[in-house]
């Protein structure tokens, strides 16, 4: 498969994290990486829903490659990142993760072996992401379990917004007049929140069952 063009994907879980140590990673190993084909998402992996990765996805053609510093920037589920592996494959894009080293070879004739290891790898890996997935939920909820107990948990500060602006721009957001991001950019939210608000107006005006 000919490479024509590189990218690069890189998640953390929340705003206040960086991805730098991923970017620093796929440019030593693909010196020639763009800037601008550099997609970072700053989101749960828990969804594959992502404003940066569902625009990549729509970027990508047959030939690219696809960096990845880690398999679980891809995502934490196990067959979530099964279906993007098989969405890379059917589009014939080549993805290069840089802690499964298999990954990042090339031997002329013989794809078919390192189709298969990487598939074995790929396996576990994403097994133990998923994994990982569920021992973080689990200690989070021990740990709020614990905080109720001793009265000290706060729960989820509530996201403060316009919700008069909201109501106005909602119809036309619905009607494809205004895109999401510059319902975001007026209302001052990220994507995660913004969608959260679009859901709690949705089931305050009865326009879909909570």
């Amino acid at each position: 498969m000919n490479r024509n063009e590189e990218y690069f994907y890189g998640r953390v879980s929340t705003t206040d994290q960086h991805a730098e140590r991923q970017i620093t990673a796929a440019k030593k190993y693909r010196p020639t990486l763009k800037d601008e084909n550099i997609f970072i998402d700053k989101v749960t992996g828990k969804t594959f829903d992502r404003p940066e990765w569902n625009v990549l996805k729509r970027v990508l053609r047959k030939g690219d490659e696809l960096i990845v510093s880690e398999l679980d920037r891809l995502g934490r589920t196990k067959q979530g990142i099964k279906e993007t592996l098989e969405f890379l494959k059917n589009k014939e894009v080549r993805i290069r993760c840089l802690d499964i080293p298999t990954t990042l070879h090339d031997i002329e004739g013989q794809d078919w072996v390192l189709e298969l290891i990487n598939n074995i790898l790929i396996e576990v890996y994403s097994s133990i992401a998923q994994q990982e997935l569920e021992r973080k939920e689990y200690r989070q909820k021990a740990g709020i379990e614990e905080a109720k107990k001793k009265g000290v948990y706060k729960g989820r500060k509530p996201i403060v917004y316009d919700e008069e602006l909201l109501a106005n721009l909602y119809p036309r957001w619905k009607a494809k007049q205004l895109k999401a991001k510059e319902c975001m950019s007026l209302l001052g939210l990220k994507p995660n929140t913004f969608y959260r608000a679009i859901e709690k107006y949705e089931i305050s005006m009865g326009i879909r069952v909570a």
